[in-house]
């Protein structure tokens, strides 16, 4: 990347609209304001102005100037809004990138510049990222509150903590001819064990803010009138399938985006598995077998009255062969009697007894998808730098869920502190192992 060039862009959706934003950063800003506007701007006041190529004038516009390096991007940066519409910004765009050393932005390439400019860290950037892609209010707002460095925040004080602790336990070696108290080492262990609290509170919230980020995707599948589509219906509170009494409705999958407790899920109707000659519905039934494969789990439904028969056991295994995470449903409970129903929860706890119609343990079934979902999301590979954060928050976890505090082990200790807090320090850019020396110096007295 050549961050000497004057990198340009549109920063509105692409289209017809009432006004569209043109982005400008580099140092070659200047230049673009005072043979295109005709002006100097000062800082972070809205002018409205005319665009001109020599006295030709393009549209009239509100410019913004940022000067370096209270900008975005850490840059001279320069704001254009125009008239809506692909002509005109892109008129405006081609104009500005005549001049020499300016042109088109790569895709993310202001947020790049502003973390190359330590205006932002990778967690701010990355949630920048995500709160722009969010697909529901839970996960905008998660985002958004990784974007107020939170998380950063957060690391921070944990590598702090271990840096103290890491202090304490390398005085206790670097001085061992003084006394050391009984009560020295419980407090390192106190605090060893907050630090780990702390670390899991951080892994959880990572994996838990991937169910929000990433669309999960479930498929519902079983023989035909079993109320599949009924289902779907009501969780996403829309009319996505047909629900009719006739059998083979449903053809093909039909999809639809809905969330769950915040949670973005890409719900998917399926084919009634059944025998038939019919070949479009033969076509049916290979797509839903297809998409239990690419799916994050799988809900089968099935009859309650009728109970699992073999069909549906081959059904169950064909499923289980693609995709272990499959959860079996019991649907029209209301049906059956209570005592039977009662007899039919207790006998297969892996086996969920609901109603769609009269809305029986709707509540579980929506708990027991997040469940199936976590361990889903956990147990597959996450974005590049999510890789990244979980690889380095568990190591630190592991490091230090091993230490066992006694003064014997104070050598391991120091050296398991010391590898839990680089994987902490990794994260936040700031391997220092002078730190640790200046730590334990800073604690004596003046012209010691």
């Amino acid at each position: 990347m050549n961050n000497e060039d004057t990198i340009v862009s549109i920063a509105t959706p692409m289209g017809t609209g009432a006004i569209s934003v043109i982005r400008c950063s580099g140092s070659n800003v200047t230049e673009i304001m005072q043979y295109f506007l005709k002006e100097e701007l000062a800082p972070r006041r809205a002018y409205y102005v005319d665009f001109k190529n020599k006295e030709i004038i393009l549209d009239d516009v509100i410019a913004i100037f940022y000067k370096a390096p209270q900008s975005y991007t850490g840059e001279d940066m320069l704001e254009i809004m125009c008239h809506g519409g692909p002509v005109v910004y892109q008129l405006i765009i081609d104009e500005i990138l005549m001049l020499k050393s300016c042109r088109l932005a790569k895709a993310g390439e202001f947020s790049e510049r502003a973390f190359l400019n330590n205006k932002i860290s990778l967690f701010e950037a990355e949630s920048i990222c995500a709160l722009i892609n969010a697909k529901t209010k839970a996960a905008a707002l998660a985002a958004r509150e990784s974007l107020s460095g939170k998380m950063t925040n957060d690391l921070f004080k944990i590598d702090q903590f271990l840096l103290k602790i890491r202090i304490q336990v390398e005085a206790l070696l670097d001085f061992s001819d003084e006394d050391i108290e009984t009560e020295d080492i419980k407090l390192i262990s106190k605090k060893i064990d907050n630090c780990k609290k702390e670390i899991k509170n951080i892994i959880k919230k990572l994996e838990n803010n991937r169910l929000l980020f990433e669309t999960s995707k479930m498929t519902v599948i079983g023989k035909p009138n079993t109320g599949k589509s009924s289902l779907i219906n009501f969780l996403t509170d829309d009319d996505v399938s047909i629900v009719n009494q006739e059998a083979g409705t449903t053809r093909d999958v039909v999809s639809k985006l809905f969330s769950l407790n915040g949670m973005p899920i890409t719900i998917y109707d399926t084919a009634g598995i059944r025998k038939t000659d019919d070949l479009i519905e033969k076509e049916g039934v290979d797509r839903a077998l297809k998409q239990a494969a690419l799916s994050n789990i799988v809900l089968y439904l099935y009859d309650a009255c009728n109970g699992i028969d073999q069909n549906d056991k081959d059904i169950i295994e064909n499923i289980r062969e693609v995709n272990t995470n499959i959860l079996l449903i019991a649907n029209k409970v209301d049906l059956i009697e209570k005592n039977e129903n009662k007899r039919s929860t207790n006998a297969d706890e892996e086996k969920l007894m609901i109603s769609v119609k009269e809305k029986i343990n709707i509540n579980e079934l929506k708990d027991r998808i997040q469940s199936l979902l976590k361990f889903s999301v956990k147990n597959s590979s996450p974005g590049i730098y999510n890789i990244k954060n979980l690889q380095h928050l568990n190591k630190a976890l592991e490091e230090i869920s091993t230490v066992k505090v006694s003064l014997s082990e104070l050598e391991l200790i120091a050296e398991k502190l010391k590898i839990a807090q680089r994987n902490i320090a990794m994260l936040l850019d700031n391997e220092d192992d002078d730190r640790v020396l200046s730590g334990i110096f800073s604690n004596f007295c003046i012209g010691k």
